[in-house]
């Protein structure tokens, strides 16, 4: 055993120190009867005493050995259980969960046994710790826990591998159908109310699953494809689950190549370029162009902005990349001063408490004024950094930038954003058009229209890529309007030129 090693060598050294001290009496007292002759008579004495002794001295010693095994046995299991549980729920970490995650692989290689991982992560549980402190947030991931406990079998695994994560090793499921039921059973489950303290809380959970199969050799690469296959169902909207597929594989490998492609290019001064669309104005001029994102990559081909954007934002490069953006708009805008230039931000730029004052310096440095610049956010923008973005827009707003809500019309909360924070143009989405001309009624996007005239703000309609769109648009009021009716976002120097045939065509017409 483990204690021998540490508890044996005191214990015999005592017995040995006894045995010798004891011996060493005996000879002083053999040596000192011999010469008087009485050998026997002196010894009996003293080897029946020290016989006493030892056996004393050895009992007391056993029972020590026994007592000090049995604790320090106890403390090996405690300490061993610390290591492989955790602590506050009581459930396995990591490192069991990939042990056995471990041993699950090789049944399956060894006999076919199936074997499937689930990943959880608790939906709005961040909005539980700053709401209700990190106490409460402790007792909702233990009655988390157990509610998992109750679902699994003897056989199943449930681990909790950070803070709001949680992971499931389901043994032997009977193909997908097995799988799909727990995750519904899980989803209904961990959606319940919860008591914590006086106050009663909810939580979702997004849940990726993913089989074991031929090309998963290591737990890692389950873990790995389970983490992926999570992300998914978040991104699916939450509280809901996805089941890994191929095509999720690939894609991840997508992103990771986007990402070394772009921050080698940006590296280079490279990278995404500025394409330009016109917007009209109500008396058929060109008022203003935005910037679109484009890049046609060598190696992967033309890459569309809703790729690019979340990819620089995971990676740490979104700051990098929008700053860029605003160096070709201030190119472009210091060629055409007569025109105001718009641009979309990111919600991750206003992360950065000094964005603000970034982006002015950014913007006299270039020589632009910061008035010919429009800065385009959707209502998102609003919905998760409400209140770190409503100090830096009205920072911007006084710095002379005007604030463009883009998509106005497809969240739920485009009203209460039109009154909260500064803004001077709003962008009505395609859609309103888009209903307009199928219902032959323009009330819709002509009270959208009243309304932004209401609260001082130009109304411009989107995606407009019809003569009958355009006219709705005309009628409802519409200050501007965009669309490939008019023109597609192209390159400066086709701008240029697109400009140029615009002012032809107004002069011959003037003519």
């Amino acid at each position: 055993m483990g204690f021998s090693r540490r508890v044996g060598p005191p214990i015999v050294s005592a017995a040995v120190a006894t045995l010798v001290l004891t011996n060493f009496a005996m000879v002083l007292l053999a040596e000192r009867a011999s010469h008087d002759g009485h050998l026997f008579g002196a010894i009996w004495p003293i080897a029946l005493t020290s016989t006493v002794a030892v056996v004393m001295v050895m009992s007391f010693l056993f029972k020590s050995i026994v007592e000090m095994g049995a604790e320090l046995e106890r403390r090996e299991a405690e300490a061993q259980h610390q290591a492989l549980h955790d602590q506050l729920t009581g459930l396995a970490n990591r490192a069991l969960l990939e042990d056995r995650l471990g041993q699950a692989l090789c049944r399956y290689r060894r006999s076919g046994e199936s074997v499937a991982l689930l990943m959880l992560d608790l939906d709005r549980f961040k909005q539980v710790n700053d709401t209700l402190g990190h106490n409460a947030g402790d007792d909702m991931v233990r009655q988390v826990a157990e509610r998992l406990r109750g679902l699994l079998r003897d056989s199943d695994t449930v681990a909790r591998i950070g803070g709001d994560e949680f992971a499931i090793i389901q043994a032997r499921p009977r193909g997908e159908v097995d799988v799909r039921r727990l995750c519904e059973r899980i989803i209904e489950t961990v959606g319940e109310p919860y008591r914590l303290g006086e106050r009663e809380a909810r939580v979702g959970v997004s849940i990726g699953a993913v089989f074991a199969g031929p090309d998963m050799v290591t737990a890692t690469d389950l873990l790995r494809k389970a983490d992926i296959t999570m992300y998914r169902a978040k991104a699916a909207g939450r509280h809901c689950f996805r089941i890994f597929t191929d095509a999720m594989d690939a894609d991840v490998q997508r992103r990771d190549r986007i990402e070394t492609i772009l921050r080698a290019e940006l590296a280079a001064g490279g990278g995404p370029e500025l394409h330009f669309q016109p917007v009209i104005g109500g008396d058929g001029k060109v008022a203003s162009v935005e910037g679109l994102m484009r890049w046609d990559q060598a190696v992967l081909g033309p890459i569309a902005p809703a790729e690019i954007v979340p990819v620089a934002e995971e990676c740490g490069l979104i700051e990098q990349l929008g700053f860029n953006m605003v160096r070709r708009a201030c190119a472009l805008a210091r060629r055409f001063p007569e025109l105001s230039v718009s641009i979309n931000l990111s919600p991750a730029q206003f992360r950065s408490g000094d964005f603000p004052e970034a982006l002015r310096r950014l913007v006299a440095g270039e020589g632009v004024p910061c008035n010919q610049l429009e800065l385009e956010v959707t209502e998102q923008l609003f919905i998760d950094h409400g209140g770190l973005c409503e100090p830096a827009l009205h920072a911007l707003r006084e710095a002379g930038f005007r604030i463009c809500l883009d998509d106005f019309g497809t969240g739920y909360s485009s009203l209460s954003c039109l009154r909260r924070f500064p803004v001077d143009t709003v962008k009505l989405d395609h859609s309103f058009v888009d209903i307009a001309a199928r219902d032959q009624s323009v009330a819709l996007i002509r009270a959208a229209v009243t309304l932004g005239h209401a609260m001082n703000m130009e109304v411009i309609a989107e995606g407009v890529s019809c003569e009958a769109e355009e006219q709705i648009a005309l009628e409802a009021g519409c200050d501007g309007l965009q669309g490939h009716l008019y023109a597609r976002a192209m390159p400066t120097d086709q701008l240029e030129s697109w400009l140029a045939d615009m002012r032809k065509a107004r002069i011959s017409d003037a003519a």
